[in-house]
């Protein structure tokens, strides 16, 4: 009998899962999204086939209250997931970190969430998509010959200092006008982009989050003049 290693399990359980759909809706921001519960459920029933376990634990990194614009308190934390990945003979270990937010008691629960969703949908590569054939498959006149070189791939370009400034105004001033955190507003705009963090941005994918956010802020404030 064949030993599989930890990381073929892995690789069988991302097959396992492929897309996962869309199954949220954000009626304040009009989007939908992948629930956390969509991708739980997909992630337990692949792992489990394959005979391995995932066992979070979190630390707390930084906790604190805002006032809101509405003279309400904002209660934020922000998590760092560690997450033991085993089949009871190999481990492998990733961290992933997650902000919440609310006015109640919700605010570590909601970053543990987080953490724990983005973790999976980066540990496994879930879309809410399938794989597009045409990029897999290489057409005849696309082949390498003997005498020819594959072409290499390009490198994404980093965004730019100006770009990240820009998101970071923006997601203020969209949070300053729903009475809601800079942190809440980023997080909205990062995950339309199925990312959780400014370190994982290209320019394109910035500047995406850039629009994501300013037409918000348009939005936002045509509905307050009204």
């Amino acid at each position: 009998m064949v030993d599989t290693t930890l990381a073929e399990k892995l690789v069988a359980a991302s097959k396992a899962i492929g897309k996962v759909a869309k199954d949220g809706n954000n009626t304040f921001q009009h989007y939908t999204f992948q629930s956390e519960a969509a991708i739980k459920s997909a992630v337990k029933s692949a792992i489990e086939s394959v005979g391995v376990q995932i066992i979070p634990n979190y630390e707390v990194i930084n906790q604190y209250d805002r006032t809101s614009n509405k003279g309400g308190i904002n209660h934020y934390v922000d998590v760092l997931g560690t997450f033991d990945i085993t089949d009871g003979k190999e481990h492998l270990t990733g961290t992933m970190p997650g902000s919440g937010q609310d006015s109640g008691e919700k605010a570590m629960m909601k970053a543990t969430t987080v953490a724990q969703k983005y973790f999976y949908k980066q540990l496994f590569n879930i879309s809410d998509q399938d794989p597009d054939p045409d990029s897999e498959t290489a057409t005849p006149a696309s082949k390498a010959t003997n005498n020819q070189s594959s072409p290499q791939q390009s490198v994404p370009k980093p965004p730019s200092k100006s770009q990240l400034t820009r998101i970071d105004n923006l997601a203020k001033k969209l949070g300053k006008i729903g009475g809601k955190g800079a942190d809440e507003m980023l997080q909205w705009a990062l995950a339309r982009e199925q990312v959780s963090g400014l370190n994982e941005l290209t320019s394109q994918t910035a500047a995406r989050v850039a629009n994501y956010l300013n037409a918000a802020v348009n939005k936002a404030t045509s509905k307050k003049r009204e």
